[in-house]
């Protein structure tokens, strides 16, 4: 989500420094006529992405400043299908924590990287926030730290069905609806997208 967001503040940053420029150009050379409304256009597109990326910044900030805190970790690392850089998908770094309740749980969080570069080892402990549902972490936070009952977050035991609750989850990519474990992260059956199904 950091790079979504970083990459639309950059295009409503240029869209509104152009058009700006380009209005004022114009406004002061007193021509372009009807041509005026093309740069005009693009600052109020550039306005536009820059409203989405500031409320997305306020979003994320939110999770950090009101969510709950969990040491969780690092469990594996999946494939953002959703973006690309430089030809390749970006990775999307799996961890399991204990929540509140000593149940252990999964999330999906996005972190802009590409597989291969500044990956944090398989293993390590890191920091995590949770807020209605949406996860960030503390990229300052990455550590060496063993942590109670670790052996059991980092060992490939199947989910099992009596301790956990389902809950019905709409794919963000594809719309469908499908069956999830609460508190867990998902693969859509139908286009593979990975989301976070929320508790219940």
């Amino acid at each position: 989500m950091n790079f979504l967001r970083n990459v639309i503040l950059i295009l409503g940053a240029s869209f509104l420094g152009m058009g700006t420029l380009v209005t004022t150009i114009f406004a002061t050379t007193g021509g372009a006529g009807a041509f005026l409304l093309i740069p005009i256009f693009f600052a109020v597109i550039g306005i536009v992405f820059l409203v989405a990326g500031i409320k997305m910044l306020i979003a994320d900030k939110k999770i950090k400043a009101k969510g709950t805190k969990y040491k969780a970790k690092i469990y594996s690392y999946v494939d953002n299908t959703s973006v690309v850089v430089n030809g390749t998908f970006t990775v999307n770094c799996k961890v399991h924590f204990w929540d509140k309740n000593g149940i252990e749980k999964e999330a999906i969080i996005p972190t802009g990287f590409t597989r291969g570069s500044n990956e944090y080892p398989i293993g390590m402990t890191i920091d995590i926030y949770e807020y209605e549902g949406r996860y960030d972490f503390d990229k300052h936070s990455v550590r060496s730290e063993i942590l109670d009952r670790e052996d059991e977050l980092m060992d490939d035991k199947p989910v099992d069905r009596a301790q956990v609750r389902m809950t019905a989850i709409s794919c963000q990519s594809c719309g469908i609806t499908y069956e999830a474990v609460a508190g867990y992260s998902a693969s859509c059956p139908y286009c593979g997208h990975k989301i976070n199904a929320p508790e219940v």
